[in-house]
């Protein structure tokens, strides 16, 4: 979308109106409904009904113009930033640890009203108003030879040379189609990087992976030569003229390869600096052929020239390698082949005063060379359970684009958002290259890392929250050795992921290990509490960047289910004294807040009973996190923080005075917010006033204010998760829908949900809503797994990831019957316990592991019905565990 088109579309602001042809999703409105905010939300039945449909793979094409701002990190964990195109093409490229804010630093100038700085930075949303696209600091691609009855076609992997591409969104494996109706051949290629939940080191690798599919349609034999390329510009930014660049062959007996270095001049210092190290392409067919001197040119000679001498150059001279495999398809038949990627870059250097950096990768692989070997002698492995992941996940009953967007911002861990240092340490910004230091008031929202790869969660927990940023008074640095002060929010949300993951390991060392620190942790929280109340009031930093007085819904609400979650911690390890003072603080703190925090509809700031509303506050507002911490209770199994009708009270509140179908009446009259939505855009005010108070945030408003008129989707995440939960499934669907929909290809980046900088880590609190959708509970230690669902409890199946296993999870239930199976695809999973919620009262049960009758009992509480094992039973890979009753 060009530049000019596109600030016309947000100068529209008139309600429901539409960018790049989208459907109206709600109104007319007359303009006596315009106040803002629509109280009646009048959106199209149809388009509501559409949201419950199970729908196909979101596939964007060339033809619709929607391939141009898609950037899918296809690299491994923590491994530096690569995005796959919509065209199949990799671009941007940070993988040279240059640590620049933004993807690509971009500040624009943004001439409207809207954001009174008038200059928009990338911790201001750049990307959101004006999308990357086409950043190329190399070049790399791949073309194809094709000959069938005498006649030669050489096809690019861009738009123009294709009657049509297709970019299949499915995280973490891309498909894309390249059509062409003369060709009488099928042309796709899987692009990936290995993806294996609780499998972290199978996951990290720098590297991106194409198998190719080549299906011969027509009735003659078919030709195929495929040919890929990568430039040289390893040291990008540091190479000098004393320094050479070097491409050289190597092989092995299953691939063939170009590895790309530069080597130091006599007294260069280039090995010591941050972009320097190889990268590397192979292909995985001994019969290909390499061409280390590649000109970048595409005739017929460059596929078949076989050239296999290394050859250096200068800083100056552009040099390619390239790496060919031909096969010939006999008719309706088809062909697989394989390319590598790699890269090696060792020299991450970030703030000084953290100890031991450096690259992960660098304790497993030498060079970029390693890590192809690495793979091409585990592909078989690492691409089947990849595929199979995929497989799992997407074969659901849930919304295929509900499962897109609950899952695809995992790809943050894929970015330069997040580290991993030589010690194994994790490191993060809180978006790419902003706001250092793990930020726990951030982080803690984002729930995707502790469920599909919790040993880094419960290293972070162990070795920095509980490690060298725990005081002995029980304080915890909200950001590491980089930030010595805390976070309320980022302490209670901290101590409720100790818990979680306590919860997902397969025993109970963690906890025990760690219960004096976690213990003198909540023992801080609870002192936090001046007046004995049980509603924290002391003024301590939140993730809105402040230091509020007074008692505050959402941060008391989320210390009382902190310590609920030591309360059951402590239960557990046998320490009744300190369980007992928790249940206390808790229960005087749920009754307290519910009786003087909740105005009748929803929940407040209580203002200090000396300062007043002399300092920035939400007060009499509506607050997007005011009920936060009961949020977080159904993340953990914590049960209720607040009453079910005062809680789905304010969920209802935040749905009537802070969620509109079209943000660009709010903006126009709430300047100051940063652009993470605009006019036609849905979405969340952070902080609305519906009482319409003159004064609403205080007598001293701050520059924090513009946050109050935001739309940040982490927040909106977390409250769309907390819908699901307690039963507005309507409204989780809608909200997380219009973020779905912010995103869209057309529009921007789909992988990018941007805060603070892009790929902000907060946004991964998506995965909370999928979970919440299947009433998904399990606690590793006690062998205990339940499923609720709330969307097509009916006839429901999605998939699950425990401890030390994944896999599916189905069941089909009437009014005087049910069926259940857990399936397990990967690993196992020890059961003690398993939760089922039928609609009927059961009078008999048969259960089956592999078709084996098992012995079970039956315990009705609180209206779930737990099928219960005298022995643990261990499932393993494709064991299948069936339960009628």
């Amino acid at each position: 979308m060009k530049r000019r088109q596109f600030l016309q579309n947000t100068a529209l602001l008139s309600l429901g109106a539409t960018t790049s042809g989208f459907r109206r999703i709600a109104g007319p409105f007359a303009p006596t409904d315009l106040y803002q905010i629509p109280i009646d939300k009048k959106l199209d039945p149809e388009w509501v009904k559409s949201l419950y449909r199970r729908g196909f793979t979101t596939t964007y094409s060339s033809k619709r113009n929607e391939l141009d701002f898609i950037g899918m990190p296809v690299g491994g964990l923590f491994a530096g930033m690569v995005y796959l195109g919509g065209d199949g093409r990799l671009w941007l490229w940070d993988v040279f640890n240059k640590n620049q804010l933004g993807v690509d630093n971009k500040t624009i100038d943004w001439p409207t009203p809207l954001h009174v700085g008038k200059k928009v930075r990338p911790v201001d949303g750049s990307a959101y108003v004006e999308p990357y696209k086409d950043v190329r600091p190399l070049d790399q691609g791949f073309a194809f030879l094709i000959k069938r009855k005498g006649k030669t076609w050489i096809k690019k992997m861009v738009a123009a040379d294709w009657d049509e591409i297709r970019f299949e969104a499915t995280y973490p494996m891309a498909t894309v189609h390249y059509i062409d109706q003369q060709l009488q051949l099928h042309l796709k290629a899987k692009i990936y990087s290995p993806f294996i939940p609780l499998q972290t080191e199978d996951s990290s690798f720098p590297a991106t992976i194409y198998s190719f599919e080549v299906e011969n349609l027509a009735a003659q034999s078919l030709e195929i030569t495929i040919l890929g390329w990568l430039e040289n510009k390893t040291a990008r930014f540091t190479i000098t003229d004393k320094d050479k660049r070097k491409n050289e062959f190597f092989s092995s007996p299953s691939h063939k390869g170009i590895l790309l270095s530069s080597l130091p001049g006599e007294g260069s210092k280039l090995a010591e600096q941050h972009d320097f190290g190889t990268m590397a392409l192979a292909c995985l067919s001994p019969k290909s052929w390499a061409n280390p001197r590649h000109d970048g040119k595409l005739t017929v000679v460059a596929f078949e020239n076989k050239s296999e001498d290394a050859v250096l150059t200068s800083k100056y001279e552009r040099i390619f390698g390239s790496l060919a495999d031909k096969r010939i398809i006999l008719p309706n038949k088809k062909e697989q082949i394989d390319f590598v990627f790699s890269w090696h870059s060792p020299n991450l250097k970030l703030n000084p005063v953290i100890q031991g950096q450096g690259r992960y990768y660098t304790n497993f692989f030498s060079d970029a060379k390693a890590v192809v070997a690495k793979i091409s002698n585990d592909f078989k492995r690492l691409s089947s359970l990849t595929q199979k992941w995929m497989e799992t996940w997407y074969d659901s009953s849930l919304p295929h684009w509900f499962m897109e967007r609950t899952f695809l911002n995992i790809s943050t861990l894929a970015t330069t958002t997040v580290h991993r240092f030589t010690s194994g340490r994790f490191y993060a910004w809180e978006g790419v290259g902003c706001c250092e230091g793990t930020c726990m008031h951030v982080w803690q929202y984002a729930h995707a890392m502790g469920r599909i790869f919790p040993d880094v969660e419960r290293d972070t927990r162990e070795r920095v929250d509980l490690g060298l940023s725990l005081q002995p008074d029980g304080m915890m640095w909200y950001r590491g050795e980089v930030v010595k002060t805390p976070a309320i929010d980022g302490q209670a949300g901290t101590i409720l992921r100790i818990y979680r993951e306590h919860q997902m390991s397969a025993s109970d060392a963690f906890l025990k290990n760690n219960w004096e620190k976690i213990k003198k942790a909540t023992e801080y929280v609870i002192r936090q509490d001046r007046n004995g109340d049980g509603m924290e009031d002391t003024p301590i930093e939140n993730t809105l960047d402040a230091v509020w007085d007074g008692e505050i819904a959402w941060l008391v609400g989320l210390c009382i289910a902190a310590v609920k979650a030591g309360a059951a911690m402590a239960a557990e390890i046998g320490d009744v004294e300190f369980a007992n003072v928790c249940k206390r603080y808790v229960e005087k703190g749920t009754r307290n807040m519910e009786e003087q925090l909740f105005n009748g509809e929803y929940f407040i700031h209580k203002p200090d009973a000396v300062k007043g509303r002399e300092k920035l506050g939400s007060y009499n507002t509506s607050h997007i996190d005011q009920v936060y911490g009961q949020s977080w209770a159904h993340q953990v199994a914590l049960g209720r923080i607040v009453s079910l009708s005062k809680s789905q009270s304010a969920l209802k509140a935040l749905w009537k005075y802070n969620f509109t179908p079209d943000v660009g009446p709010y903006i126009k009259d709430h300047l100051g917010g940063r652009p993470y939505a605009m006019a036609g855009d849905g979405g969340m005010i952070m902080n609305t006033n519906p009482k319409n108070e003159e004064k609403p945030y205080g007598e001293k408003v701050t520059w924090q204010l513009g946050y109050f008129h935001e739309c940040m989707s982490g927040f909106e995440h977390q409250v769309a998760a907390h819908m699901m939960a307690e039963g507005m499934v309507e409204e989780a669907l809608v909200l997380t829908r219009v973020i779905h929909d912010r995103y869209h290809a057309a529009k921007r980046n789909p992988f990018n949900e941007i805060e603070c900088s892009d790929h902000y880590a907060r946004a991964m609190a998506s995965h909370g809503t999928f979970l919440t959708a299947c009433g998904f509970e399990y606690h590793g230690p006690l062998g205990r797994l339940s499923f609720d669902p709330k969307l097509g409890a009916d006839q429901f199946h999605a998939p699950f990831v425990t401890a030390e296993g994944w896999g599916k999870f189905s069941q089909a239930r009437t009014e005087t019957s049910m069926q259940a199976s857990v399936k397990l695809n990967h690993g196992k999973l020890v059961l003690h316990k398993l939760g089922l919620h039928p609609k009927h009262a059961v009078k008999g049960i048969k259960v089956q592991l592999n078709g084996k009758l098992m012995k079970a009992d039956l315990v009705m509480e609180n209206g779930r019905q737990w099928i219960g094992f005298a022995d643990k039973i261990t499932l393993m890979e494709n064991d299948l565990l069936t339960i009628n009753l």
